[in-house]
């Protein structure tokens, strides 16, 4: 169950925001924090599960989401400009 958890918390946040900026009206930043929330909440699932430090989880569990949107909406960012030129 943690390493779903995990897994999911590594892929949601990459696939809502992408689903999300390509699909609704709402802007890039609102977008962002969308899918960093839900990656951050399921870190701090996924360190509640498995019983890892819950502290460090609430504390830090938005970088990876973070990082991981800030890769993605350049790669949505670049195809897109590539795709308009």
């Amino acid at each position: 169950m943690a390493t779903a958890l995990l897994l999911l918390a590594l892929v949601l946040p990459v696939a809502l925001f992408w689903l999300l900026k390509s699909r609704s009206r709402l802007s890039g930043p609102i977008v962002a924090a969308i899918a960093v929330a839900v990656g951050w909440a399921l870190n701090v699932a996924w360190a509640s599960t498995a019983h890892e430090s819950l502290d460090i989880a609430m504390a830090y569990g938005w970088a990876c989401p973070a990082v991981l949107v800030a890769i993605t909406w350049l790669v949505w960012h670049f195809a897109r400009r590539r795709r308009v030129a």
